[in-house]
């Protein structure tokens, strides 16, 4: 009787005192989500270096400083949607953002893999995309919400190149590195076109649902309904999960395709707590600098961005037990107007905050 009774505390309890705020984080609590913008805005403030982040790597140690500011930039592009009343104040700390990720301390992990600048060869022929995708998504998103952005002519720019790049290529997917495609990081320049239009009134809808049916023909796997990682098998939560997120930008009937397939293929997980596997059942494989840690299959990576697919296609059951999982290994602690996820540091904290501030974006008023 005392094991039984043990075995009901450990499943009810842990986890629903894990989950106690997911409703307000779902249902936009603004104390939760602007001490949340708070702490992040600490982070942005610093002067990081890729040195602070131990990977082992230059380059992913790069990669994570990159992702800090971008995804920092689209929370707070989020935030200026959510709480017009505070629109200018987001603006500016997304445009502090932009002036970091612009500079060449967060440009060189893909000079050093390209041997060239991607903003000094935006006319050149090489793709850049594991840079220029991601920004151009967050200089649309800027140029979106504000119709007079600085930044739009950079915006343009690069805009035109990945058009001009993607009518050159049957297979309509650009180069993330030298001979290295990704299909997550394709869905970034989708995004950013669609974005871009909505921002202009230009009209790129024949490429982009072009792509569309490329990407269902010859991207997803016709048994899972899954995106490729790469261009081909094996499919991945990771890379499933915040591809979900980014084509919601652009595409919201295959960001829902994704999402549906997503929570019948890689859904799970133990004693309440919501996970998502990094692979689907049958297919075998590790963690990885994308995916983080991988235990008993789930993916830390591919648990926390699929809590940005719950919020945009309105899943609020499983966003709660994914919550009660971000916050068992994320730890958040509230200090005084300030919310910060202590084990997550600046990467982990600046994307919890764009996750938890996902949302339709509809167009300006």
């Amino acid at each position: 009787m005392a094991l039984i009774l043990f075995l009901s505390c450990l499943y009810f309890f842990p986890h629903r005192w894990c989950e106690k705020d997911a409703m307000d984080w779902y249902n936009n609590n603004p104390a939760l989500q602007k001490k949340l913008a708070a702490g992040v805005e600490i982070w942005v403030n610093k002067e990081l270096k890729s040195s602070d982040y131990a990977t082992g790597n230059k380059t992913f140690s790069g990669e994570w400083l990159f992702g800090t500011y971008m995804m920092a930039a689209m929370g707070f592009g989020q935030m200026a949607i959510l709480y017009p009343e505070m629109k200018d104040h987001y603006l500016s700390l997304m445009n502090k953002c932009i002036e970091k990720i612009l500079s060449p301390t967060v440009r060189e992990f893909d000079r050093m893999s390209w041997g060239e600048d991607p903003i000094d060869t935006i006319d050149g022929p090489n793709d850049h995309i594991g840079y220029l995708g991601y920004f151009n998504l967050v200089l649309s998103f800027n140029h979106f919400l504000d119709p007079g952005s600085k930044y739009k002519k950079l915006n343009k720019k690069i805009t035109e190149k990945f058009i001009k790049h993607l009518e050159k290529k049957d297979t309509l997917i650009l180069y993330t590195y030298p001979n290295e495609l990704y299909l997550v990081d394709n869905c970034t320049v989708i995004a950013s076109i669609a974005l871009y239009d909505r921002a202009t009134g230009e009209d790129h809808r024949e490429l982009l649902d072009r792509w569309v049916k490329k990407c269902r023909h010859d991207y997803i796997d016709p048994n899972t309904g899954l995106l490729y990682q790469t261009y081909m098998p094996p499919a991945r939560g990771s890379g499933n999960s915040i591809g979900i997120y980014f084509l919601s930008f652009a595409d919201m009937e295959l960001s829902g395709e994704l999402y549906r397939a997503l929570k019948k293929e890689l859904a799970g997980g133990l004693l309440g707590f919501g996970a998502v596997r990094e692979y689907s059942s049958g297919v075998s494989g590790y963690g990885d600098i994308d995916s983080g840690p991988v235990v008993l299959g789930y993916g830390i990576s591919a648990t926390g961005f699929t809590m940005a697919g719950c919020r945009i296609h309105r899943d609020s059951e499983f966003f709660c037990e994914l919550y009660g999982t971000s916050c068992l290994f994320g730890c958040p602690v509230t200090r005084g107007e300030m919310l910060d996820f202590v084990m997550g540091g600046p990467l982990g904290n600046a994307i919890m905050f764009a996750m938890l501030t996902a949302q339709i974006v509809k167009s300006q008023e």
